[in-house]
Parts: structure tokens; sequence; C-alpha cells
């Protein structure tokens, strides 16, 4: 019989923040000894790589880290992510992502750590219907109901995606984990219909948990599973924001609930305004379903502050140049499970 896989069983969540990386015009030069303008000349895309310092800063802290799966956000696509793992990770990771819904360009994707024995199956939900229309949209639905030459609005989607990642035991073929990603709706209102973008967000959360209950049904419980992502909000169950109330009644649990860590301890992200006091709120967050929720090692799972020059980490409560300088305006979520395949 072969041994348990490793444990503990490290996974990152991380909003990289504009992950965007193509090189186009790269013939082997040495990326440790280049100028910002040489990288960015790499690049045919009309959109800039993301800048050399911070892409460097953010391979170091993940290696440091050494998480066996990581939930990302922002992402530019499969080829950024892939250029982002061979070129600075050190090919330490297996790519997976498959382009989502974002009028950005920005998607959520997955590294899973080579040195564990599995094999990975990809799902997106880009196109499930959210059941969602702004209330314009329900107006001119109802008042055109029966004039069938009118066009109706059809319900729109997930904003990214939510992006399932199964994981089989590469020796029974097995299903050991399933981790759902996703980045919901921010709280921009562009056209001035959804204010924060609250209404929106509400439906592409709510269509998660619907996801995650289909896919327990579908399991019979018996495989546990993770929900990881940038939820653009207050999630946890023991104060959420309005859109997220059905978290209560989800079964899901937030790891830093599991771990009791100390809310100055949970800000993932600093809304930072000229002239006003930085605001601090987690709103990053791992999920567990009931079947993890005693394997959380409490010691090991935390917000990983970024550190600058001779491992010194970077204040507390970032002005807004330290935080412009920082590798991602978002800081890292790490949980550890006392977990085997």
């Amino acid at each position: 019989m072969n041994p348990p896989t490793q444990t503990p069983f490290r996974i990152t969540q991380l909003n990289a923040e504009n992950l965007f990386i193509f090189l186009d015009h790269y013939r082997g030069q040495d990326l440790q000894n280049l100028s910002e303008r040489e990288w960015q000349e790499f690049s045919t895309s009309t959109v800039s790589n993301k800048p050399l310092h911070k892409v460097r800063w953010l391979a170091e802290s993940l290696l440091k880290m050494d998480p066996d799966v990581v939930i990302l956000n922002e992402v530019g696509g499969l080829e950024s992510l892939e250029n982002f793992n061979a070129f600075f990770l050190g090919g330490t990771y297996k790519v997976h992502l498959i382009e989502g819904n974002s009028d950005r360009g920005i998607d959520v994707g997955y590294l899973v750590h080579k040195r564990l024995p599995l094999q990975v199956l990809l799902i997106s939900h880009k196109n499930r219907p959210l059941n969602f229309n702004y209330l314009h949209e329900k107006i001119w639905n109802n008042q055109y109901a029966h004039v069938p030459e009118k066009k109706k609005y059809a319900s729109h989607r997930f904003s990214r995606d939510v992006l399932e990642l199964r994981l089989f035991a590469e020796s029974s073929q097995k299903l050991k984990m399933i981790f759902l990603a996703c980045h919901l709706k921010s709280k921009l209102d562009r056209d001035g219909i959804d204010p924060l973008g609250k209404d929106r967000r509400r439906a592409e959360f709510e269509t998660l948990l619907k996801i995650y209950q289909e896919v327990r049904t579908e399991t019979d419980n018996q495989v546990p599973l993770v929900i990881a992502g940038d939820f653009n909000g207050q999630a946890r169950a023991s104060k959420p924001d309005e859109e997220f109330e059905k978290i209560k009644t989800s079964g899901l649990k937030d790891i830093f609930d599991l771990a009791n860590l100390d809310e100055k301890d949970r800000v993932t992200r600093f809304d930072i305004r000229n002239g006003q006091t930085p605001v601090g709120q987690q709103i990053d967050y791992i999920f567990l379903s009931p079947d993890l929720q005693d394997k959380v090692i409490r010691e090991c799972s935390y917000v990983y502050r970024y550190k600058g020059d001779l491992e010194v980490a970077l204040p507390e409560i970032p002005t807004a140049t330290q935080q412009l300088a920082m590798p991602s305006d978002h800081y890292p979520i790490i949980t550890t499970l006392d977990w085997s395949f």
C-alpha cells in the first residue's frame, strides 16, 4: 500500500492584482537584470505587463509560503499564469485556468504543486445563468412578455467565473478534494444601476452556494470541498454584509473563524482614500465544508504580510504610497490542514 501524501496540506488564496505577463518579444534575456522599460517591451498587448519588481516579489512570497494549491484572482489569462510559473516560480506548479467572463481579461486560476501525486479535472461555470436581471431589465421583460418580436434580457452570468478544480489520487483515481474558486462582482457601478454592486454580487454568491450544494449532493457529502476567492465584501458568517446572509445557513466555515484569529489580523485589503484613515477589511476568504473544519491547524492559518528588505514586514496599516508599491493590493491568505490524500 502506498503511504498517504504528505501532511500538512497548505492552501493559499491570492488576488494577484492585474497579473499580466506577456512575453511576445522575449528571446531568452536575463530577467534578473532588466529595466522596467525593457520588461514592458516584451509585450505586444494593449495591457501593460505587471511591473517586474512586483512580479518578482509576488513569486518570492509564494515560494516562501510553499503552498500545495494556490487559488488566484486577477490573472491575465492562461498565458500569463504559465509565464509566471515558468519564469518566476521555477516551474514548481502545474497551471490550470479557463478564460472567464471578465471584460478586463482577469481570470481565476490554480497552481497545483508538482509534488502532489494527483490528477486534475477543471470545470468552468461561467455560462451558468444567475437567474438575475437588473430592475430596468425586469421592467422591460415584464412589459413585453407577450410580444415575441421584442428581444428580452437574458439572465446575467458570473462577472468572472466559478472555476471548479477536482483532485484525484493518481494511484486509485479516487476523487479526494474539490475546490470552487471565485471572484465576485466588484463594488464598481459604472452605469448607476446597482449601488456598490450589491444585487449582482448577491446573485453571484447565492449561485455559488447552489453549485456548492449540488456538488455536495453529487458526491454524497463524501468529498471535502473548499471555496476560496475575492468576495469583494465581508462574507464571514459572524457578521456578513447583507448580500452574504445565506452564508449563515450554508454549513461553510471561514478558516479564520475556525482558527480563532483576532479581528485585527484578518484584514486582507485596505481601502485607502485621499485624506481619510485607511479602512481594512477581510474580503478574501477560504471556506471549508464540514468534513474539513476540524482539520485546520490554527497556528498555520493566517494572512501573509509582505516582507521588505531584510525580511522585515511592511507596516501593519500601509499608506497609499506603500500600498501602491506592494506586489498586490491584497494580502495572501493561507491555511494549513492536517489532512492526507
